[in-house]
């Protein structure tokens, strides 16, 4: 299976999220090819500072995107999966920015900014991988129904995404219950974890970290496991700045996917977490 890749700026420096995707899609067979010449999507940040230029940024993915033959675009980041699909509905609604956008990418020799369908990595390794194949590729998991607490962040079912569940999403959910740990239910799976704030203003976001690791802890959670670079970052490191905080290892999706499938950890960059994972791993 091939599709059309957007990396986004974070995902190559996240702790462990470059390796353990490659990993996990070699193992699976999934060719992600990256847009050639991509560009930053201005996160969503942007958008609140100037509308058009962040709806031209996605506009040009969109426009290499077509150029190179890709029918859809599959990310990792929350905040690259929410900009694009927004820019998206931008570019169909408003003509004025599609002219707009259109007359500066003809600069580039590119043609056509109409948007694409924009999926996030855990929708294709759950609706596009047969539960088969998942049982087969995780028949030896070393970790069997480990409680795990799924955390979404607030970008992936914002508005923007026609989730049935977008309150209580269960995607995580059935992912992690598919390759063989146990999702915990907790009522922090949505709540913002302070995005970029949390670099300027750690110490005004440590509140809302705390919320969120506490509440997932409360729930009996051994790990954490995220979607998103920045959620990743904030939590991992977050638990550092506050004293007291249960220490819960924050793992991507696709780290816990492939020590279901029994990659060496190394492998799956876990030796780049803040908190480490390996005691929660051996006291499951």
């Amino acid at each position: 299976m091939k599709y059309g890749f957007y990396p986004g700026c974070a995902y190559a420096t996240a702790a462990g999220y470059r390796p353990s995707v490659e990993a996990v899609c070699r193992r699976l067979e999934i060719e992600l090819t990256p847009i050639p010449d991509w560009n930053c999507c201005g996160a969503t940040v942007l958008f609140s500072v100037d509308e058009f230029k962040a709806t031209a940024l996605a506009g040009r993915t969109f426009a290499l995107a077509r150029q190179h033959g890709f029918t859809q675009i599959v990310t990792g980041c929350n905040a690259c999966y929410t900009t694009l699909r927004k820019a998206g509905d931008l570019l169909l609604q408003n003509t004025d920015y599609r002219q707009e956008v259109e007359q500066r990418l003809a600069a580039e020799s590119l043609t056509d900014p109409q948007p694409l369908p924009v999926r996030h990595l855990l929708q294709v390794l759950l609706d596009d991988i047969p539960a088969g194949t998942w049982q087969q590729v995780t028949a030896s998991h070393p970790c069997q129904d480990l409680p795990v607490g799924g955390y979404y962040g607030c970008q992936m079912t914002r508005p923007w995404e026609p989730m049935a569940q977008a309150e209580q999403p269960d995607l995580l959910e059935r992912f992690l219950t598919r390759i063989g740990f146990k999702p915990m239910d907790h009522a922090a799976k949505t709540l913002c974890c302070g995005a970029s704030h949390c670099v300027p203003y750690g110490n005004a976001c440590n509140p809302l970290v705390t919320r969120i690791v506490r509440g997932i802890h409360r729930q009996g959670a051994n790990l954490i496991a995220t979607i998103c670079p920045l959620c990743q970052f904030n939590l991992d490191q977050g638990q550092h700045r506050t004293r007291d905080l249960p220490r819960l290892p924050v793992l991507f999706f696709t780290q816990l996917a492939g020590l279901a499938m029994g990659l060496p950890p190394d492998t799956l960059g876990l030796d780049r977490l803040l908190t480490p994972a390996q005691g929660a791993l051996n006291n499951q």
